[in-house]
């Protein structure tokens, strides 16, 4: 029997020295779903995003993949999530190409050659990380987190830097993953850029 995936966010609270980040976020996320959690800077969505990967610890409330604490099953989880932050977790003085090739969460680079296309990195490609713009770099990291093959992506303001059609291209690749029974993580302080998302989380500041 095929199990289908599901995160549950239960009444998640987060404190840091008596200040109330955020509280009381409730929302599941099923298999083919994206959810698009919606704020100003400072209403605590990544601070959401590192808790709902395990980095951090909630002050009260629960995450659960597949019914399970993900506390208690950390590394099953971690093995699931493919996470995109602020930071692009890249080797700025070796090129793209070596990257990729480099990366332990990358096992399959048959879709490498489209997604260059796609995202109009094939010039970028034998360039050192150190010398590629802010958008470029964007790239590169978004090109890892979908070549890792993961169930679940979160993805921390991943339009951000990004040219037009290359927002168009991360699109069309999230509706994909969405319809292959993959499921989304995104953050925005500008909107819906993906038009089919099926949860929006509003964060009060």
């Amino acid at each position: 029997m095929i199990i289908s995936n599901i995160l549950e966010v239960q009444q998640a609270t987060l404190y840091r020295d008596d200040v109330q980040i955020f509280m009381d976020i409730n929302f599941e996320l099923r298999a083919g779903q994206h959810a698009l959690i919606k704020g100003q800077n400072g209403s605590g969505k990544t601070s959401l995003l590192r808790a709902i990967c395990g980095f951090s610890e909630l002050t009260k409330g629960d995450i659960k993949w597949n019914k399970m604490p993900i506390d208690d099953i950390d590394s099953v989880f971690q093995e699931d999530i493919a996470y995109l932050g602020h930071k692009n977790g890249l080797i700025n003085e070796i090129s793209v190409s070596d990257n990729l090739k480099m990366n332990p969460n990358i096992a399959d680079l048959s879709q490498l050659s489209d997604l260059v296309e796609g995202l109009n990195l094939i010039e970028s490609i034998d360039k050192p990380v150190e010398f590629l713009s802010s958008g470029q770099a964007k790239k590169v990291a978004l090109v890892s987190l979908i070549l890792s093959n993961r169930m679940l992506w979160i993805m921390d303001e991943p339009y951000a830097n990004l040219d037009d059609i290359s927002k168009e291209y991360l699109t069309l690749r999230i509706l994909d993953h969405c319809k292959n029974n993959g499921m989304v993580i995104t953050t925005s302080n500008q909107g819906n850029m993906v038009n089919q998302s099926k949860l929006e989380i509003i964060m009060e500041q």
